[in-house]
């Protein structure tokens, strides 16, 4: 009878005890997906290239100039990134841990408005840049002391001038088209389409002129000789150079 109450009591001490759960197999598998998710789960990081170069042209007309000075130069055009009428955007592939040295050296070329290092970041923010371009304006220069300075304005009224030569202002400055200005602009810009514009104002003859480039609706007119200009075209230019010259980058 003793050993009968022992068996009775240890029983129920048994019943009474929290089981362990054992988990089940989707569980399992489903816990095993979390942990390997979390492992390769890693914050974006920029992709770069230790040996390329990402570039901008300034003529989109010249990309096979460009391309041919580049394999000249010993490297390699690996591929265009973006192309359009009035813009090319590049890869170049220069030797390793040379891309500082690289970018000086193409920078003298007078061929690029833009070069970097390459990164997936600088890529696509530079891509949308064009995208949301409204219009710009360039200016080269000349044996004198033209003005030489790039500047363009998007499709929400920014402008951004970056003054190279023979400026009052040199570097990169931005600001912001008051509504009547970026109202104006467009209008100005609405009077003629573009398309009815020749894409060359030049006489080769004429030596040591600067040359002034517009680019808008996906088309880039080249002006070197102002003569035989729409008045339509001198009116939008007179425009912009007049909101430049009001904030006194250049004179």
């Amino acid at each position: 009878m003793k050993y009968l109450l022992s068996s009775i009591f240890l029983l129920i001490l048994n019943c009474s005890s929290p089981k362990k759960t054992v988990p089940a197999k989707e569980e399992i598998k489903e816990a095993t997906e979390n942990v390997e998710t979390k492992k390769t789960k890693k914050i974006t990081v920029t992709e770069t290239n230790n040996n390329e170069l990402i570039v901008v042209l300034k003529n989109s007309k010249s990309s096979n100039d460009v391309k041919s000075l580049v394999k000249n130069s010993g490297l390699t055009w690996s591929k265009t990134a973006y192309d359009t009428k009035t813009t090319a955007i590049g890869i170049i592939t220069v030797p390793n841990d040379q891309q500082d040295i690289w970018i000086k050296r193409l920078q003298e070329t007078g061929e690029f408005r833009f070069i970097a290092k390459n990164s997936t970041k600088t890529l696509n923010n530079l891509i949308e840049k064009e995208k949301n371009t409204l219009i710009s304006l360039r200016k080269t220069a000349c044996f004198g002391d033209c003005p030489e300075f790039d500047f363009s304005i998007d499709k929400d009224g920014n402008a951004l001038y970056n003054g190279i030569k023979s400026v009052t202002v040199k570097g990169i400055h931005k600001f912001k088209l008051t509504e009547k200005e970026f109202k104006t602009l467009k209008e100005k810009l609405s009077k003629k389409s573009f398309e009815s514009f020749n894409d060359v104002y030049d006489n080769p003859r004429v030596m040591d002129l600067a040359s002034t480039f517009i680019t808008y609706e996906n088309k880039q007119i080249k002006i070197r000789l102002w003569n035989d200009i729409p008045d339509e075209l001198i009116d939008i230019h007179e425009y912009i150079e007049g909101l430049l010259l009001e904030k006194k980058f250049y004179e």
